[in-house]
Parts: structure tokens; sequence; C-alpha cells
């Protein structure tokens, strides 16, 4: 694989230039916070095995392998969900997503009630920030409640649907940046940065094309094009790029796009904790989610499952006096806001079903063995350490007023490569999951989309098709209850 030069880039010396010099006199004034700065990075679509760190052959995240050589590295961390509103809402409340009011909803539900991760760090007197990528974080979701700064200003169209906006790795890292710079030393802050690059379709800048080039899936032969954006044994139509029909085309586009993201991942670290050097910085990277690469026969698309390829994330800490380890105990999105108030000495947030990972990332054993909720629209799961069970339902579909159907249930072996095998089902971990779903939060219904980001939600495949639903209206809104 090729390397990438960016000592000639135009982007590192002018923006470096300008920020350093503001960063020298702001520090010329500032005392030493009594807290640390903490920044919370997010990159959408991430499976953790294509992670140099966490064993993927390429070499396509130099920046996070970075991060990971000198801090704690989570081998096992589960998403909350594999949409990428619910799983965040559980980042930011420590709920799982059948107990938070954005549910399993990606785009339709509001975040509402209880105290999050951000209004907890600006209680304490943080200054906090969010710079996101993706029109189902916009503040419309609810995810912008405790951030003063909530940056959703969305203006690049995808390549495939004209109406869906997003906005990509350098000028979010740009924005995140130019915020930090603008703060006084002396002020704590919390940021969350939310990078959409590599979701697809995947279409990296023309300066990283060809820095992976074709990478080798299971599947070999040309696969078909898909009229819809989500299906089985073919490439979503949102994905189609110049009528290329082989898989490792797109499996090396998604390496390219992650290489992109990682740049400017190792931009923002770098400038973070330049900032934070007097009082220490905290860095918490995570995805919201996976991407299918071939695995049960669905390619380059997510939401669909709760399997290990979208399940699976990464999650890796570098906190001041923490050293370099590996952890291989499970671990969940619900833990994230439990650690980051641990690690800044703070109070974790009320009726969190997450744990502080501090301890363990200091050195202590990890406690017993635990279980794991994830969830997508149609489907809960429950993982252990070396087993999740499944259980789909079409009345777990938010909008489903159809006739009442037994449950699906399937129980698997899961490591970290599949193919996963099948188990006998586990009786006690479909009880589990009963109760769990039983116990459904009530949601509530976001504020009432403008008919341009009806479109973008169903172009992105997160809405059906207007035919299918029967009724425009319907999408703008969802149930207040389940």
């Amino acid at each position: 694989m090729k390397r990438v030069d960016w000592r000639g880039s135009l982007w590192r010396p002018l923006i470096r230039s300008v920020w350093v010099i503001v960063l020298s006199l702001n520090a010329c004034s500032a005392d030493k916070g009594p807290r640390p700065d903490v920044l919370l990075i997010t990159i959408d679509t991430l499976r953790a095995d294509w992670i140099h760190a966490y064993g993927f052959e390429g070499e396509t995240t130099p920046q996070i392998d970075a991060l990971a050589a000198r801090g704690v590295l989570f081998e096992k961390a589960i998403a909350a969900a594999s949409l990428t509103a619910p799983a965040h809402a559980s980042i930011m409340t420590s709920r799982y997503a059948r107990e938070h009011s954005i549910g399993t909803f990606n785009g339709e539900t509001r975040l509402f009630g209880g105290e999050t991760l951000a209004e907890r760090f600006r209680s304490a007197g943080y200054e906090t920030a969010a710079f996101v990528s993706n029109i189902v974080l916009r503040r419309r979701s609810g995810l912008d409640r405790g951030f003063q700064t909530y940056d959703d200003e969305l203006e690049d169209s995808e390549v495939n649907r004209a109406a869906y906006f997003e906005r990509v790795a350098a000028k979010t890292a740009a924005r995140a940046m130019d915020w930090l710079a603008s703060r006084p030393r002396n002020q704590p802050v919390f940021v969350w940065l939310h990078l959409q690059d590599p979701h697809g379709p995947y279409t990296p800048p023309e300066e990283f094309e060809g820095q992976v080039g074709d990478w080798p899936l299971r599947m070999k032969r040309p696969l078909p094009f898909l009229k819809n954006n989500i299906g089985r044994a073919g490439i979503p139509a949102y994905q189609a790029l110049n009528d290329v029909r082989q898989p490792e085309f797109y499996a090396g586009r998604y390496g390219e796009e992650l290489l992109y993201a990682d740049y400017w991942v190792g931009e923002v670290v770098e400038f973070f904790e330049t900032r934070a050097a007097p009082r220490g910085g905290i860095v918490l990277l995570t995805a919201d989610h996976g991407e299918s690469m071939g695995e049960l026969g669905w390619f380059f698309q997510h939401g669909h499952a709760t399997t290990p390829d979208l399940a699976r994330v990464p999650l890796l800490v570098v906190a001041p006096g923490a050293s370099s380890s590996r952890v291989e105990s499970l671990v969940s999105h619900v833990d994230i806001a439990p650690t980051l108030l641990d690690l800044a000495g703070l109070n974790p947030l009320p009726h969190s079903s997450g744990l502080s990972l501090a301890p363990v990332i200091f050195g202590a054993a990890p406690g017993e063995s635990r279980s794991i909720f994830t969830d997508t629209d149609g489907e809960a799961a429950v993982y252990t350490a070396n087993r999740l069970t499944r259980l789909s339902s079409p009345q777990l579909v938010g909008n489903y007023s159809g006739p009442p159907h037994p449950p699906e249930v399937q129980t698997l072996e899961w490591g970290e490569e599949g193919p996963w095998k099948n188990l006998e089902n586990d009786v006690e971990a479909t009880e589990l999951l009963m109760r769990y779903i039983q116990n459904s939060a009530p949601l509530t219904s976001a504020e009432a989309m403008r008919p341009e980001h009806i479109e973008q939600l169903r172009a992105l495949g997160y809405l059906p098709p207007e035919d299918e639903r029967g009724e425009t209206d319907s999408s703008q809104s969802a149930p207040s209850s389940r």
C-alpha cells in the first residue's frame, strides 16, 4: 500500500501556523485549570477490525494506531445500536437504546429527559462544544443538549444523493480546531467531534484515492446493483460508483475513506493535546457502529442487524497517568459517559446503565463477566464474552401496526471474525432480552421535519420510499410510546 507524504500538504502548514500563534498568545495569560480537557471522537460506520491496532492487515489508521500505542484499547466494545442516532444517544446518556427516548429510530425521535454527559460537564464549569457531520445528529435530535456550541452546519452533498447533506472530515475538524483556538487556556473544555467518513458512498478525496487499492473480501464474484438502499446479496443503490460491481473495489474505497478520517483524527488530537498540556487532556475514540462486508450476505450497509460486523466498534482511551494496555473484557457505549466523568473527577449520571472503566484504565482487574445489549429497529441482542442471542420480530419495528408475530431467536458463538457458529438457543439470554424489550422507555417525537429533511432521510435509506410507506406525513413523527 502506498504511503501518503503529508509534508507537502497545503493544509498542514497554513492551519498550524495560524492556530499555533493563537494558542501561544492564549497560553501567555492563562492559568492552569482544575480539571482536564476532554475530547470525545466518534467516527461514523467504523468497524473495529478495519483498524490496524485491532489486527487489520492494512495500515489504514496510523493516527488511531498511535493513540492505541499510548492508551488503553478495549478489544470487545459493543455499540448500543447499529444506527447513528440511537448509538450516540446511548453514549450521551449511559442508557441502552430502548431505555432512552430516541429508541431505535434514526432521525424521527428526539432525546428528552434525564441528564446528559454534556449537561454534566457544563454544570461542572466546562465549556462544551460539538461538531457533527451527519444529518441525523442535527440539533432537532436533542443531542445538542448541554452543548453551548453545537455546530451542525452541513453543506456538502453526497455524490449519489443530491438531497443528502453531510460534512467531510477536513471541514468538521477545522471547525473544531478553530473553536479550540478561540478558548482561553484556563477554561476546561469538553469537545465532541463526529466524523462522517467512512460512511458510504465511499468517495475519499482525490489525494487519498488509490492509497489502499482493491481489498479482497470473501466474496470474489461481481455483485448486482440493488434497486434500494438496503438489501442482501448486492450493492446498495446509494453505494454504486462508476458502474463498478467488484466487492474488493468498494472495500478498498472504504479503507481510503478511513485513511482520510484517520488523518484528521491525528490533526485534531495533536491540536487538542497542545492546548490541554497545562491541565492534561483525556481523549476517547469510538465509532457509532460498524459496516457489513459480506457477513450473512449483506454488503456495504448497516442498521439491518445486531451482528458483530455492525456491533463491534473501537474504544480507545488516552488519559494522564494511564499506561498503554489492551483489555479483553466486554464493554459498551453506555460505559463511555461514566468513564469520562470519572476520569474528570465528576459524579456519574443518575440511572446509568454503564460502568466506569477508569479503574481498568489504571490497571485494576476487570470485573465479572457482563451481558451487553445492542439494538436496531426490528431486532435486539444481548452479548456476552463469547456468544450473542438475537431476537427479531416485525413487532420490534417502531411503526409496526400489523398482527402479532412470534419472535425469531438465534444464539451464535462470536469472535473477532465470522462466520459465527450457531448454538442451541440460550433460554436465559432470551428471557433477559424479553424483559429488556418489555421495559422500553417512551419515545419522544422529534420536531416536524421540513420536506427536504424527510427526503434526505429517505435518500439515506433510513426511511422507506414514499410509495412503500403509503403516506408522507407518517415519516415526520414517531409514536409517543412503544
